[in-house]
């Protein structure tokens, strides 16, 4: 999803390929990705998997885009640290709910030993603690660079989207507003119009 948002916000013309589970178990599909999920984007000689390491490297890519700040100004620097605080800080306890929420995820995605590890109060406590830092930065503004859109935003608000849609936000009126915000956007419902389409073999 989020590629594929980062994508359209660009304009960059692109082939979606679609891949259920049974697929992702073949030889050839680990060859793309070594554990057999999604997303994986092929760019030529280029093949890599990670969503946040994709969108980074199309933004990079297409830089004459605008969703990317200048080298060497504070904005990259503060670009990064929401790159990386989306992933590593903000996604754990958010997919964490996901597990709790739907026990019947395969082995691989989910394993059984994480799925039991915190309570679910624990980890909306969580999630509560680790966007401390996100609802300071929003308070007052639409984006979280100098209030321009960019890929961390992107990012930042993918995670957000999973929360929102499991009520993780009913209590973060900041953050629930910047996700309806990234909601809104042209480019993020041409990416989600067909998210969950079927797979045709």
């Amino acid at each position: 999803m989020r590629p594929r948002w980062c994508l359209e916000e660009m304009g960059i013309p692109y082939e979606l390929m679609r891949v259920d589970i049974t697929q992702t178990d073949k030889q050839e599909y680990q060859k793309l990705h070594p554990h057999g999920k999604v997303p994986v984007l092929v760019d030529e000689d280029i093949t890599i998997f990670e969503s946040a390491a994709i969108c980074a490297y199309l933004t990079d890519k297409y830089s004459d885009k605008g969703l990317i700040p200048a080298p060497g100004t504070s904005a990259r620097a503060y670009y990064y640290q929401w790159l990386f605080y989306a992933m590593v800080t903000l996604e754990p306890p958010v997919e964490h709910y996901i597990f709790q929420v739907l026990p019947d995820l395969p082995e691989r995605i989910s394993p059984l030993k994480k799925r039991s590890e915190l309570s679910m109060d624990d980890t909306l406590a969580w999630f509560t603690q680790v966007s401390e830092p996100l609802t300071a930065a929003l308070e007052g503004q639409d984006f979280l660079v100098e209030n321009q859109f960019t890929t961390a935003d992107i990012l930042t608000g993918g995670v957000l989207m999973w929360a929102l849609q499991l009520g993780m936000l009913d209590n973060h009126k900041i953050l629930k507003a910047y996700a309806e915000t990234l909601r809104e956007r042209e480019a993020f419902g041409r990416a989600n119009q067909d998210f969950y389409a079927k797979v045709e073999d």
